[in-house]
C-alpha cells in the first residue's frame, strides 16, 4: 500500500498534474520573470538615475548567468537524491531578501553583488532546472505535454512582468518595482515550492499516473523501465558528443533570446516607439508561447524532437531579423510580425529542449546531467546581453550584432537536426530507487 501524502490520489488525480501547476508558477517568476523579462523595464530608469552605462547595467545579468550555472553544478546531484522542495524554499528566501535590498542600491558594486551574485543563487535553486527535471522524473509517456504546459509560465512572464511592472516603475520609481517583485515572489513561490516531490516511485506511484489496469500498461511499464535502467550518469553523458552539441546549440539560442529580450524596450524606444508600445511588443513575443507550448510538447511525444528543435531555431533567427528590419523602417506591423515569429520559435525552444535532454540521457540522473551542461548553455546565454549592450555603446545601434547572432542561430538549426542520440545500454540495475530517499517519502499527511 503506498504511503500517505502524494502517494494517494487526490480526488482521482495523479499528483504529478498538481506539480505542473506549481512548475508553471515557478517558471513564470523564477525561470523568466526575474531573468529576462524585467531587464528592459529597469534599464533606462536606473541608468538615468544612477549614471551608469547600459553595459554596466547589463553586466550584472551576465555575471548572474555564470553564478546560476555554478549553482546548478552544486545542486544537480542533490536534486536527483533528495528532490527540489528544500532547494526551492531556500532559494526563494535568498531571492526575496536580495530583491528587497536591490531597491536600496546606489553604487554599481552593490548592483553587481545583488543582481549578479545573490539573486542568481536563489534563482538557480528555485528556477527552471529544478522544476523541469522534477517533471521529467514524474512523466515519461506524457513528458512532452507536462513540460509544455509548465513552459507556459515563461510566456506568461513576458506578458505579465513588463506590462504590470512598467507602469509601477514609471509612476513610483524603480525602487518600488523591486519591492513589488519581492512581495510577488514570496507570495507565489513559497506555495509552489511546497508542491515539489523527487519522483513518483518514492510514493509507490509510477510515472504518468499509470496503474496495472491502465490501457497499454505493459508497454508503458517497459518504456519506463528501459528509460530508468539505461539512463546515463553525468560522467557517461560528458563522454558523448551529443551533450556538447546540444549544449552549444541551445546555448546559442539562449544568447539570442537574452540578448534581445533584456534590451527589447530600449531597442524600440531608440527607434521612436513609446515605452508602453515597446512593453506591448514583449507581450506579442509571448502570446505564441502561451497558445502553443502545450502543443509543442504533445508534438514532441509523436515527432522526432530534433526536427521540432530545428524549426524552433529557424523561428527565433528569422523573427529577430524581421524585428531589426521593422525597427529601422519604424513600422509597428513589421516589428509585431517579427516578435510573433520569434515568439513562435521560443514557444518550442523550452519544452523541446527539456524533452531532448531527458530522451537522450534518461531520467534517473537527469539533474546531474542537465546541471553539467548548464555552464555551457548559461555562459553562451550570458554573453548575449553584454555583447548586445557593448555593441550598442560603441556603435550606437543594435542592428549589426543582432543580425550576426541571428545567423548563428539559423546555422545551429542544422546542427541540432543532425544530432545523434547516445548509445544507451541496460546495466541490470533498472529498479526504481527505494522509497524514503526523496523529500517527504513515506511520511504521513497531505501533499
Amino acid at each position: 500500500m503506498p504511503p500517505a501524502g502524494p502517494g494517494r490520489r487526490l480526488r482521482g488525480a495523479y499528483f504529478g498534474w498538481y506539480m505542473i501547476v506549481a512548475a508553471t508558477v515557478a517558471n513564470l517568476v523564477m525561470g523568466a520573470g526575474l531573468v529576462g523579462s524585467l531587464a528592459g523595464v529597469f534599464l533606462e530608469p536606473m541608468t538615468a538615475d544612477l549614471g551608469w552605462s547600459r553595459a554596466e547595467f547589463i553586466v550584472s545579468f551576465t555575471t548572474g548567468q555564470f553564478v546560476t550555472a555554478a549553482t546548478a553544478l552544486v545542486i544537480g546531484g542533490y536534486l536527483d537524491r533528495r528532490g527540489g522542495r528544500r532547494l526551492m524554499l531556500v532559494g526563494t528566501s535568498i531571492t526575496v531578501v536580495a530583491l528587497l535590498l536591490t531597491a536600496e542600491v546606489r553604487e554599481l558594486w552593490q548592483w553587481v553583488l545583488l543582481r549578479g551574485v545573490i539573486q542568481p543563487i536563489g534563482l538557480g535553486m528555485a528556477g527552471s532546472l529544478v522544476v523541469n527535471v522534477t517533471l521529467a522524473k514524474w512523466f515519461v509517456r506524457y513528458r512532452g505535454r507536462a513540460i509544455g504546459i509548465a513552459a507556459c509560465g515563461f510566456s506568461l512572464a513576458g506578458i505579465i512582468v513588463p506590462n504590470t511592472l512598467t507602469p509601477v516603475v514609471d509612476a513610483y520609481g524603480w525602487e518600488a518595482g523591486w519591492r513589488v517583485l519581492a512581495v510577488a515572489a514570496a507570495l507565489l513561490i513559497y506555495p509552489a515550492s511546497l508542491m515539489m516531490r523527487r519522483q513518483p516511485e518514492d510514493y509507490g506511484l509510477r510515472p504518468d499516473g499509470r496503474t496495472d489496469d491502465t490501457p497499454g500498461g505493459s508497454a508503458a511499464a517497459e518504456r519506463e523501465r528501459f528509460d530508468y535502467a539505461t539512463s546515463l550518469t553525468r560522467r557517461e553523458a560528458l563522454g558523448t558528443g551529443a551533450l556538447w552539441l546540444l549544449a552549444v546549440a541551445f546555448g546559442t539560442v539562449g544568447l539570442m533570446l537574452l540578448g534581445l529580450v533584456t534590451q527589447a524596450i530600449p531597442l524600440l524606444t531608440d527607434a521612436g516607439f513609446s515605452r508602453p508600445t515597446a512593453a506591448a511588443m514583449l507581450a506579442v513575443l509571448t502570446v505564441p508561447g502561451l497558445l502553443s507550448r502545450p502543443f509543442w510538447g504533445v508534438a514532441a511525444e509523436r515527432v522526432d524532437p530534433r526536427r521540432l528543435a530545428a524549426a524552433a531555431f529557424l523561428g527565433v533567427g528569422t523573427g529577430v531579423l524581421i524585428i531589426v528590419l521593422g525597427a529601422r523602417a519604424q513600422s509597428l506591423p513589421i516589428v509585431a510580425l517579427g516578435f510573433f515569429a520569434m515568439g513562435s520559435g521560443m514557444a518550442g525552444y523550452v519544452p523541446v529542449q527539456e524533452i531532448m535532454w531527458a530522451g537522450f540521457f534518461g531520467r534517473r540522473h537527469l539533474g546531474a546531467v542537465r546541471s553539467s551542461a548548464m555552464p555551457i548553455t548559461v555562459v553562451l546565454g550570458a554573453l548575449g546581453p553584454v555583447l548586445v549592450a557593448s555593441y550598442y555603446d560603441r556603435a550606437g545601434s543594435y542592428d549589426g550584432i543582432l543580425v550576426v547572432i541571428s545567423a548563428l542561430v539559423i546555422a545551429n538549426a542544422a546542427l541540432v537536426f543532425f544530432a545523434r542520440r547516445p548509445a544507451r545500454r541496460e546495466r541490470g540495475d533498472g529498479r526504481a530507487a527505494a522509497p524514503g530517499r526523496g523529500e517527504g517519502a513515506g511520511t504521513a499527511g497531505g501533499p
